[in-house]
């Protein structure tokens, strides 16, 4: 009883004082501000800004549901410089738990990535500081394609009639298939997403630099719109059919 008559005494007193946004604040699903600063792998800085999505959604097991619920925002920020995301109450089913919220960077020159992190509920003035190291997407392309060289010398070691160089081919060449669909799919990120959120201008000198190198990088890997292995045989030595469409 006596506890209960000093939380109502103290409840009374932040009715009429400012020093009581604690018992209100903190504990009631409130996450930010948030801090975000991208660092590039190779550690270059890029001439245009990076565009920062943020979005919050409910947790489900050890990963986000995948449906966002709030925390939408997009920013641009230029490398190695911190940009502000707000604070913001967010609606949880639990008030004080950790809060799944994914930040996605996407720029011309870099792999676009999605950033997932837990984030408890803080004080208004305690912001939360993260750092988001982005891989350049020619070295991207490099991975994938030493995938399929290294398929292609499997295939090397075993008669063209084997069950194992048949299952390498297969391999090289869905690996050569996956390496066109992410330079396809980077190019449409780029033109659909990245650069409505630009002036017109921004967009006019981002289009002046990679339209050649998209274009290069499309032809670059000719044998990427087959999908199943007989197409793949006939195609895997021709010209792209798809023509490039560019930004």
């Amino acid at each position: 009883m006596k506890k209960l008559v000093v939380f109502m005494s103290v409840l009374l007193a932040c009715f009429f004082t400012t020093g009581c946004d604690f018992l209100f604040d903190e504990a009631h699903g409130y996450r930010g501000p948030i801090v975000v600063t991208i660092k590039t792998e190779d550690g270059s800085v890029p001439e245009f800004p990076f565009l920062i999505e943020s979005g919050y959604s409910e947790s489900c097991g050890h990963s986000s549901c995948g449906i966002e619920f709030g925390y939408k925002y997009f920013k641009a920020a230029y490398a190695n410089e911190p940009i502000t995301f707000p604070r913001e109450r967010l609606d949880l089913l639990q008030p004080n738990a950790y809060a799944s919220i994914e930040f996605t960077v996407t720029h011309p020159n870099y792999h676009q990535g999605g950033f997932p992190r837990g984030f408890a509920p803080t004080d208004a003035d305690d912001p939360i500081y993260v750092t988001f190291t982005v891989k350049p997407f020619a070295e991207q392309m490099n991975k994938v394609a030493g995938w399929a060289t290294g398929y292609k010398q499997d295939m090397q070691k075993f008669a063209p009639d084997s069950r194992e160089f048949k299952k390498a081919d297969i391999r090289y060449r869905q690996a050569r298939f996956n390496l066109g669909q992410m330079i396809a799919r980077h190019i449409t990120v780029i033109k659909t997403f990245y650069l409505p959120h630009f002036s017109k201008r921004m967009q006019q000198r981002v289009i002046e630099k990679y339209q050649p190198i998209f274009k290069a990088w499309y032809y670059g890997v000719p044998e990427t719109d087959c999908w199943d292995m007989v197409d793949c045989r006939k195609q895997i030595l021709k010209p792209r059919k798809a023509e490039y469409e560019g930004l």
